[in-house]
């Protein structure tokens, strides 16, 4: 089946524009596919220091009140093997055969009114392999347990800095996430991020 000259005659000034249309339409799609891939990974590093020293952070967020910030300061204080990984909230198990636990000692500094909730706290090895927490045994990576501090708000009316009474969080503290690991990996860095695509990096010396 062929097409009618009549039809050749009507379509002749956007045909050949055709071919800069699907350049155009491609060119947009790999643009927001870049664009996709960049926030949704960790492609950004905000700050880096080396083990034993405090990194200053200003990390900027967008939460339901609208555009903010968190400002703190993280050290690794150093790595160290443990016998036993907390899977769940009961009591540490024993570490499994050809696995070993690595806790990671971080030290905070912060005014208690900076959310640091729900962070993530993940290991890197030499290869560039991530090792985050596995199980339900540990809640709060860069908070204290029992004292975590505020809470994102939870709509746009609501007001930053809300908290339960007692969670109020100290201006330093410490804590020590446990990883579970291969027993023939080599950790190389300790990365902490609560949004995409922006991390801190603390080396592994």
């Amino acid at each position: 089946m062929t097409a009618h000259p009549g039809w050749w005659r009507l379509n002749r000034w956007w045909l050949p524009a055709l071919p800069l249309a699907l350049a155009a339409m491609l060119a947009a799609s790999a643009y927001n596919v870049k664009d996709y891939w960049y926030v949704n990974g960790l492609h950004h590093e905000a700050a880096a220091g080396e083990q034993g020293e405090f990194v200053s952070v200003t990390d900027d967020y967008d939460d339901a009140v609208g555009r903010t910030s968190r400002s703190f300061e993280v050290r690794l204080a150093g790595i160290e093997t443990v016998d036993e990984y907390p899977f769940d909230f009961d009591r540490p198990q024993p570490v499994p055969e050809g696995r070993q636990a690595l806790v990671a000692h971080l030290d905070w500094e912060a005014a208690p009114d900076q959310v640091l909730r729900h962070c993530h706290v993940a290991l890197m090895d030499d290869e560039g392999r991530r090792y985050e927490i596995v199980g339900n045994g540990q809640s709060n990576a860069c908070t204290p347990e029992d004292r975590p501090g505020p809470e994102k708000p939870f709509t746009a009316e609501s007001e930053r800095g809300q908290m339960q009474p007692g969670e109020e969080r100290p201006e330093t503290w410490s804590t020590d996430p446990v990883f579970l690991l291969p027993d023939d990996v080599e950790v190389t860095r300790v990365l902490v991020w609560w949004e995409f695509p922006d991390y801190v990096a603390l080396s592994v010396s």
